[in-house]
């Protein structure tokens, strides 16, 4: 065999093996994290100037239209420590949403909710918007979400599934995302609005993921990547071997 028909043949089993590594990736893992000191409080109140507990995990806002007081949300965090595994639900606390009737002008169109927590041993913070459809409460007029029988229903919903914040493990950046509430503690099936009853406190997990943030500065190859780094370079030191051997036509 030929030099030039040797070097051929070498790139195409390379160029092969190299690309079966790359379009066969080795199974994905999940990555375990631990979680504590989980804390939220909630911040920047919008559409009222009648509010009060920033700063704090119950916040109020509106001039009260019943004995009943001001609407407002409570947060109450989980457990002191989680453990969590990427790309698996788990419930970050418990969001309370105190629906009471306020006076026209005064009702608040959203809030943020500020976490803080450790994720191994390292304190990270995250923010998430939170929009809320107060509603007129008058009969006739409730929106095409309404579900309870009262005059009228709010609804709870989030801008943002992700917060900017990502944090590190093993070289891949993570971040967390919002998935939803949910009524069941296992936070299997979250959904995205949080609909909830006038004149009434309801309450809703809500549930969360740890999931490989989009873009990646990986400080290392992917395993499939590696592979085929290696492949090449033996393939190549084969090749500066072969140079020593006698060439027959």
């Amino acid at each position: 065999m030929s030099a030039s028909a040797y070097f051929v043949k070498s790139l195409g089993i390379i160029g092969a093996t190299a690309g079966i590594a790359l379009i066969s990736p080795l199974p994905a893992h999940a990555v375990s994290f631990t979680l504590s000191n989980i804390t939220g409080t909630w911040d920047n109140v919008q559409g009222t100037s009648v509010f009060n507990g920033t700063g704090t995990n119950q916040v109020r806002w509106g001039s009260p239209a019943t004995i009943s007081g001001q609407s407002g949300f409570n947060f109450t965090s989980s457990s002191s420590l989680v453990s969590v595994s990427s790309g698996s639900n788990f419930v970050l606390g418990e969001l309370t949403h105190l629906n009471f009737p306020v006076w026209a002008g005064t009702a608040a169109s959203g809030a943020d909710l500020d976490l803080s927590m450790a994720i191994d041993g390292v304190f990270h913070a995250f923010n998430y918007s939170f929009l809320i459809n107060e509603t007129s409460n008058t009969a006739g007029t409730c929106p095409v979400f309404q579900v309870s029988n009262t005059p009228c229903d709010d609804k709870i919903d989030f801008s943002s599934p992700f917060s900017t914040t990502t944090f590190q493990k093993d070289g891949f950046n993570y971040s967390l995302e919002l998935l939803g509430f949910s009524h069941t503690l296992d936070g299997l099936s979250p959904v995205s609005s949080f609909i909830t009853e006038e004149h009434k406190a309801s309450s809703a997990f809500l549930v969360a993921r740890v999931v490989k943030d989009g873009n990646n500065d990986v400080s290392v190859p992917e395993p499939t990547s590696a592979v085929a780094v290696i492949l090449i370079g033996l393939a190549a030191t084969g090749m500066r071997r072969s140079k020593n051997h006698k060439w027959v036509r």
